[in-house]
């Protein structure tokens, strides 16, 4: 048994059945709410880890969807500034960034792996919106667009990054391909 709590593995195994990506700080706060939920439901007599399973896709779909979009709509300077964010989060990790593109940032592909797109050559874009949170697609003018549950901070821009490099690096499944 790994050192994460049986709340995290819950949430983590809900979220492994969506087709999104979650950031590490989402997935804490996902726990500590199925934890409290738990406890919550202990004290009326519940068995606690019975109540952990039963209690875990509604944690982690309420912590999530509070990612979704933000409160009110963001304006340009913040928008702005959670871009430079992310553009640097993602340099700093060396992934190689391509041409710039309207709402977010793109990725090129890695050198020694194969790519996105009909030809494997096309890298992957994050977007951030001013109405809207997260998504990450394939870098080419038709293309899916998978969330991105995280912060719409620059510490939430640094786990955007961590993992768009998990997915370009083959350490987590790849939404465009591993469902």
């Amino acid at each position: 048994m790994t050192n994460e709590t049986l709340a995290v593995q819950h949430v983590r195994k809900i979220y492994a059945s969506y087709r999104a990506l979650y950031a590490p700080s989402v997935i804490a706060e996902a726990a500590r709410l199925l934890d409290d939920l738990a406890d919550t439901a202990a004290r009326h007599g519940h068995d606690r880890s019975e109540a952990l399973g039963g209690l875990a896709r509604y944690a982690a779909d309420a912590t999530s969807s509070r990612y979704s979009r933000p409160q009110q709509e963001r304006d340009l300077a913040e928008l702005s500034e959670l871009k430079q964010a992310l553009t640097k989060a993602l340099a700093d990790l060396g992934l190689p960034l391509a041409v710039p593109i309207r709402s977010g940032v793109a990725v090129g592909p890695l050198p020694d792996r194969r790519g996105w797109g009909w030809d494997g050559q096309t890298g992957l874009a994050v977007g951030i919106y001013l109405d809207s949170n997260w998504d990450l697609t394939i870098n080419q003018p038709h293309s899916e667009a998978v969330s991105i549950y995280a912060l719409a901070t620059p510490q939430g821009a640094r786990e955007v990054a961590e993992l768009v490099h998990a997915v370009m690096h083959g350490e987590i499944p790849d939404p465009f391909r591993d469902r």
